[in-house]
C-alpha cells in the first residue's frame, strides 16, 4: 500500500512539472563511518547516507512548492535500505495584507532553533535533532516573514507533532506550537530564540496498586532555544543553548524532567576551497540525575571541489573526527572518523 501511495504521488508530481515552472535539484551523501569504543572496533561501513530528490514547482509568481524524497542505504534504526518522504508543502506569498508574509501547508520546517537552517558544516546533525527536541519537518502550517530593513525574520507553525518519519503511528490529539524569531541588530551578528509547546502520545502509568493503567493526561513538553551568530571576515561561532521539561503526569501530580544542551561551533574558512570547523557539545538529559550526561567535541574540515554559477558547494568532501564521551567516568568514550563525499545538481525541467 506505501508502495501504491507513494508510486502515485511521485507520477502526480511529475505531472504538476509539466504544467508548471519546476526545478529539480538532487543530492547525495556517500559515507565512510569507522568507529571504536575502549579500543575495539565498533563500526566499519560504507553507506549511503541521505539521497535527496527534490522538486520544486512555481505555480506563478505568489505560489511554490517543494516536495523531497529522502532514500538511504542505512540507518540507525536498522531500517536498511528505504525511502522517506521529507518535504511536501506549498507556499503562498504576498496574499496577506502584510508584506513579505509567506503562509505554508504541508510537511513543512521545523522552525526550532537552528534545525530549519542547518546546512551541515558538520557531518553530524544539529543539535536539537541529534538530541531529540524537535523532527527537521513535520506536517502542519504556518507563517513566516521579514522585519523591515533586514533587521530579521519570523516564524508562527502549528504541527501534528510525529514528525515525518511516521504517519499516523504517534499522532497527538493535540497540536504542537511553534514561535521562532531571529534579529540582526547589526552586520555580522544575529541572535534569536524559539519556543514550543508539545505533547506526547498516550501512556500508561500505574496505580495506587502499582497496576498499569491508561494515562488520562499526556506528557507535556515546553522547550525553547537560545541562539546566537557571530561571523567576521573569515570567521563564523555559531552557539546554541537548548532546554526541554518534559512533565508526565502521576497519582501524585507530575514529574518534571529538565533536558539540556549547550553547543557552540566555530569555523574558519582558509579559502573558497577549505573550511576548518570545530564543535562542542555539552548535553544533559535530566538534570536531576547526576553522571547521565555526555560530551562531544568535533573537528572536521571540508574540501569544496566545485561551486555553482552561485558559489554555492556543488562538489564537496567533508572529513570529521568526533570523541563522545560520557559523563559516567566509568563509561567509555567513543571515537568516530567519518569520510563523506556530498555532490548536488539541479536544474530546471521548464
Amino acid at each position: 500500500m506505501k508502495k501504491t501511495l507513494l508510486l502515485v504521488v511521485i507520477i502526480l508530481i511529475v505531472v504538476s512539472s509539466l504544467t508548471a515552472e519546476t526545478k529539480l535539484k538532487m543530492e547525495s551523501w556517500n559515507r565512510w563511518t569507522y568507529q571504536t569504543e575502549d579500543g575495539e572496533l565498533i563500526k566499519n561501513e560504507m553507506a549511503l547516507k541521505r539521497g535527496y530528490l527534490r522538486l520544486e514547482p512555481k505555480f506563478g509568481s505568489n505560489i511554490s512548492g517543494r516536495f523531497n524524497l529522502d532514500f538511504f542505504s542505512d540507518d540507525d534504526a536498522g531500517d536498511g535500505a528505504g525511502i522517506k518522504l521529507k518535504y511536501a508543502y506549498l507556499d503562498f506569498s504576498n496574499l496577506l495584507p502584510v508584506k513579505d508574509l509567506k503562509f505554508t501547508v504541508g510537511l513543512m520546517k521545523t522552525y526550532f532553533g537552528t534545525i530549519y537552517s542547518w546546512n551541515y558544516t558538520t557531518i553530524e546533525k544539529d543539535p536539537s535533532d541529534k538530541y531529540k527536541f524537535v523532527s527537521s519537518t513535520d506536517y502542519g502550517f504556518g507563517l513566516s516573514g521579514y522585519f523591515p530593513n533586514g533587521f530579521g525574520t519570523y516564524q508562527a507553525a502549528v504541527y501534528n507533532g510525529e514528525g515525518y518519519k511516521k504517519t499516523g503511528d504517534e499522532l497527538n490529539k493535540d497540536m504542537n506550537f511553534l514561535g521562532n524569531i531571529r534579529v540582526i541588530p547589526i552586520p555580522g551578528i544575529t541572535v534569536g530564540g524559539s519556543f514550543m509547546m508539545k505533547t506526547a502520545k498516550d501512556s500508561e502509568i500505574p496505580d495506587s496498586q502499582g497496576n498499569m493503567i491508561d494515562n488520562p493526561e499526556r506528557e507535556e513538553f515546553t522547550q525553547f532555544a537560545v541562539i546566537g551568530n557571530f561571523a567576521y571576515g573569515n570567521v563564523k561561532i555559531l552557539s546554541q543553548y537548548l532546554n526541554q521539561t518534559k512533565s508526565t503526569p502521576n497519582i501524585n501530580g507530575s514529574d518534571d524532567v529538565v533536558k539540556t544542551v549547550i553547543s557552540l561551533m566555530p569555523t574558519y574558512k582558509i579559502n573558497n576551497k577549505i573550511d576548518l570547523v570545530a564543535r562542542y557539545d555539552l548535553y544533559d538529559p535530566n538534570s536531576d540525575v547526576d553522571d547521565d550526561g555526555k560530551s562531544l567535541m568535533l573537528f572536521g574540515a571540508n574540501y569544496h571541489l566545485m561551486r555553482d554559477a552561485k558559489n554555492k558547494p556543488k562538489l564537496m568532501i567533508q572529513a570529521n573526527y568526533e570523541i563522545e564521551t560520557p559523563e559516567d567516568s566509568d563509561a567509555d568514550a567513543v571515537n568516530t572518523m567519518m569520510v563523506q563525499l556530498r555532490w548536488i545538481f539541479s536544474n530546471k525541467l521548464k
